[in-house]
């Protein structure tokens, strides 16, 4: 059934789906999807990271190639500038930077070439450092045949041709170093324009995951706001109302799932206080009727036992008969109170002893089947002993509580039957009737305290605490009492009880 949704709620009235989603799963879905981005964005950060490292080594190679490179150039001009100042190559490069001898001073230039490939960071750029050691290789054959040929007359000059061919020699050595110094230099510039993209497009990416995040964090609030927190609100204000006295108030069904169970456990505790209340109050009512009888009948029995006027002997043991049959009725109905309340305050004490099912069952049977010959009551018996260990009072309360019942409900003429059978397992005892019997709906209530068949409620007196105290008795004994019924064709109430060892 729909449950109405409380005053001052009107806010809560969302259409709810079939069956809502489960809060584990809304804050595994939203920790899933949190954690995949933060994933990507990390991934992101860290391969843009790698490529900026790698980046940044590039360019460290090309400013330490460059610097080689110019050192070499200027090894070079100041060699050539050597050469001609002098007019004579025997002598071999001299001052500034240069080496003190031609061999020490080739060797610079060619650790510095070595030097040089160790910072390649590309194989265009390792093509062109080869062709720079060639013609750097080619200049230095070249001076070491001039100087080899260097004429020893006066005038010390060397031929115009040998010339030429040196400094064309020197020439491309410094082109194929140039080439050397640009191949670095684009390097350079790509490397920086890819480090600037990696920078624009990493703070790109820092601010669309903290937007991202703060939108995530957003929503997530404002969702557990409206999923969670409003639906916990509603299901404090329906407690509060009823306990307030409100008895009406009810939780709305809103919200995850676990917040729907709640709300749902509540209002099945709200309304089965509401039926036990209002079974409370019908049980007032019955048992204030119930005491008006006897206390109508004593007080008219009181009435005719005038001691001015003594009634007939006949008539008198018929009035003390019925005195002591409503004496006997207000015992039974204190008696089920008593134990009632006993039970609900776990003082219930079991004397237990090892008792023969047969000898219980047999005493029960024999107190009722006097009372009333319009219902003959059949004993089946096992032949051999049935025995458990109970409290022997206790166990036969609850005999005459489904016998007194038996007889209560049966029409006139209808038997009762009550059966024993034991086996290896346990002893069970059977008591059947062929009343008015039960009704469906009340089979899942009938143990409850203060209930009554709506068929007999009004006609049939008692407390309806019978059966409830009936089931508690027998759940102390470690068994199990069960009914078996049809409306028209009788009950039977089985009793099951474990077999001492």
């Amino acid at each position: 059934m729909e449950q109405p949704t409380p005053r001052g709620l009107s806010w809560l009235r969302l259409p709810q789906p079939a069956r809502p989603a489960r809060l584990s799963a809304l804050l595994g879905a939203a920790t899933v999807l949190l954690t995949s981005v933060a994933i990507v964005v990390a991934g992101a950060l860290l391969v843009a990271s790698t490529t900026m490292r790698e980046t940044t080594r590039i360019l460290g190679a090309t400013v330490e190639s460059v610097r080689i490179v110019e050192r070499l150039e200027i090894d070079l001009l100041l060699d050539a500038h050597q050469s001609v100042r002098e007019g004579s190559r025997a002598a071999g490069p001299d001052g500034g930077e240069l080496s003190t001898s031609v061999a020490a001073w080739e060797q610079g230039l060619r650790r510095g070439l070595a030097a040089a490939r160790d910072h390649v960071s590309s194989p265009e750029e390792g093509r062109i450092l080869d062709h720079a050691e060639r013609r750097v290789e080619a200049y230095l054959a070249r001076r070491r045949t001039d100087d080899g040929r260097a004429p020893s007359s006066a005038a010390g000059a060397p031929e115009a041709a040998s010339l030429d061919a040196h400094g064309a020699a020197l020439d491309e050595a410094f082109r194929a170093l140039d080439l050397l110094v640009e191949i670095n230099l684009e390097q350079a510039r790509a490397s920086e324009a890819l480090v600037a993209h990696l920078t624009r497009r990493t703070m790109g990416a820092g601010v669309a995951a903290v937007l991202f995040f703060l939108a995530a964090a957003s929503t997530v609030l404002l969702s557990a706001r409206r999923l969670i927190y409003r639906p916990i609100v509603a299901i404090r204000q329906a407690i509060g109302r009823y306990g307030a006295g409100d008895r009406a108030a009810r939780a709305p069904l809103v919200g995850p799932r676990e917040l729907g169970e709640i709300a749902r456990a509540f209002n099945d505790m709200a309304e089965s206080l509401e039926r036990q209340r209002e079974a409370q109050f019908a049980f007032l009512g019955g048992v204030a009727h119930d005491l008006r009888n006897p206390l109508s009948a004593l007080r008219m029995s009181v009435h005719v036992l005038d001691p001015d006027n003594p009634l007939p002997e006949s008539r008198m043991r018929r009035t003390m008969a019925l005195v002591g049959r409503q004496i006997d009725r207000l015992e039974r109905m204190v008696g089920d109170l008593l134990d009632a309340s006993q039970i609900e305050a776990c003082k219930l004490d079991l004397r237990l002893e090892e008792r023969d099912v047969r000898d219980l069952v047999q005493e029960a049977v024999d107190l009722y089947r006097p009372v009333s010959s319009e219902h003959p009551v059949e004993l089946s018996l096992p032949e051999t002993p049935a025995l458990v260990r109970c409290d022997a009072t206790r166990i036969g309360q609850v005999l005459n509580n489904l016998l007194s019942n038996a007889l209560k409900y049966s029409p006139a003429g209808g038997q009762v039957d009550v059966a024993v059978r034991a086996d290896g397992g346990g002893v069970e005892i059977a008591v059947r009737d062929q009343g008015l019997g039960i009704d469906p709906a009340d089979l899942a209530h009938l143990f409850e305290p203060f209930r009554r068949l709506k068929a007999s409620s009004g006609s049939i007196p008692g407390t309806g605490l019978g059966l409830a105290v009936a089931k508690r008795i027998v759940d102390a004994h470690g068994g199990r009492i069960r009914v078996e019924s049809r409306p028209g064709a009788g009950s039977v109430f089985r009793i099951e009880l474990p077999r001492s060892s």
